[in-house]
């Protein structure tokens, strides 16, 4: 899902040890920075038993040099807004390839137009639509508007329903590389350091035009540092297996008639990542010398239970002095970690039969959490659409370092 434009190093940053556990919270590096006169930023992503940790405080996280715990206070740690450094945007590809009746297309509408709005809250949204041609074809670019609403005079979705198929056939899976390898130009054109893409399909059809084989999709989709969300519609699905379209969340739908409730779990799993984002920074107070540095996270569950979660790293303080602001723009290098055997795909919610058996997970590439970490079960939803018990609701308090 992230990656990195370029490596800005100002103060030299070794290689990273990898992250430790302790506990059932999974604290992820996704970006690490130092910088004169004594700045050190980790941006991390919290998650425990699967689902995003939101709402953290500045007291969740402790921070350790050389063994040493250090004092929030005196190091001024401090949550910055993660989009001060990460780009995000949504490429969402919507099938036309498919014949569709006057209830269909009004059912269509009604559905994806919520959807999209729930997206720009947090990120910007590319509407594409695809047939069987090679390219994904564009309807509709929203900015993230963290106040937008269903707006009954945008055009766009009359774009989308009068869209005009070139060929009749489907080309799903070059249309699904075509409108990755664009998100990937959108998200660079942006120039923040930190790019998180996330792909959402919406397929009628399985690929008939055959343009390119599953094997070859299958391992451009798995090398992706995008997130990839598949919501397949109509029961063909259930006989055609192509959930490595959807490595991070697979939903189903019935119809056309059906999208709603499938939408709405996939707006959550896709909130879900954006919310176990943290940027944390802080002001060593060494002035000489590699250091090894902890970021411990602490969480207390509705009983009072304690969970506790670490990233370990090295930095070099050469040079270091007073002065140092935490407020100050990190700059940022590759975290690195460990490559993942596997990377399992979660099915987020069906409102149809059953799937069929899923093909072996595809091996996930090294930069998955650069990119996002190895996806995990999130809680599927209730058919009706209400979240299922133990599902994050993501409206996490303000000024926690998510604007």
């Amino acid at each position: 899902m992230r990656s990195l434009s370029q490596l800005l190093v100002p103060v030299a940053l070794c290689a990273l040890a990898g992250c430790g556990l302790t506990g059932t919270v999974n604290v992820e590096p996704v970006a690490v920075s130092t910088q004169k006169p004594g700045n050190v930023a980790m941006y991390v992503a919290v998650s425990q038993h699967g689902s995003a940790v939101m709402g953290l405080d500045t007291q969740a996280f402790k921070v350790y040099e050389d063994g040493k715990k250090l004092d929030n206070e005196q190091i001024k740690l401090t949550l910055l807004p993660t989009a001060t450094s990460a780009t995000r945007r949504v490429a969402l590809l919507v099938d036309m390839s498919k014949s569709l009746n006057a209830d269909d297309r009004k059912a269509m509408a009604e559905a994806l137009r919520p959807f999209i709005v729930k997206l720009r809250e947090r990120e910007a949204v590319t509407l594409y639509a695809f047939d069987g041609t090679k390219s994904a074809h564009l309807i509709a670019d929203y900015p993230r508007d963290a106040r937008a609403e269903p707006d009954e005079k945008d055009t766009s979705m009359d774009r989308l329903l009068a869209f005009s198929r070139r060929d009749s056939s489907s080309s799903l899976y070059t249309a699904v590389i075509d409108s990755a390898q664009k998100l990937s130009a959108s998200l660079a054109a942006e120039g923040k350091p930190i790019q998180d893409g996330t792909v959402i399909v919406v397929a009628l059809n399985p690929d008939l035009a055959g343009r390119v084989d599953d094997a070859k999709v299958r391992d451009f989709v798995a090398d992706s540092p995008h997130h990839y969300f598949l919501l397949t519609v109509g029961q063909w699905a259930t006989s055609t297996n192509i959930s490595f379209l959807g490595k991070n969340g697979e939903a189903r739908a019935g119809s056309v008639n059906t999208l709603g409730s499938p939408l709405y779990d996939l707006e959550k799993a896709v909130d879900d990542d954006y919310f176990r984002d943290y940027l944390v920074s802080y002001c060593s107070p060494s002035r000489a010398g590699m250091r090894e540095v902890r970021l411990e996270v602490t969480t207390h569950d509705a009983q009072g239970k304690v969970s506790k979660g670490s990233y370990e790293t090295e930095f070099d303080a050469s040079g270091f002095g007073p002065g140092c602001s935490p407020q100050a723009t990190p700059h940022f290098v590759l975290a690195a970690k460990p490559k993942p055997k596997e990377a399992p795909r979660v099915t987020v919610a069906s409102n149809s039969r059953p799937a069929a058996k899923p093909a072996a997970p595809a091996s996930a590439d090294s930069n998955a959490k650069v990119s996002a970490a190895t996806p995990e079960a999130k809680p599927a939803a209730t058919p009706s659409g209400a979240p299922s018990a133990g599902t994050p609701i993501a409206e996490p308090p303000s000024g926690l370092g998510y604007e």
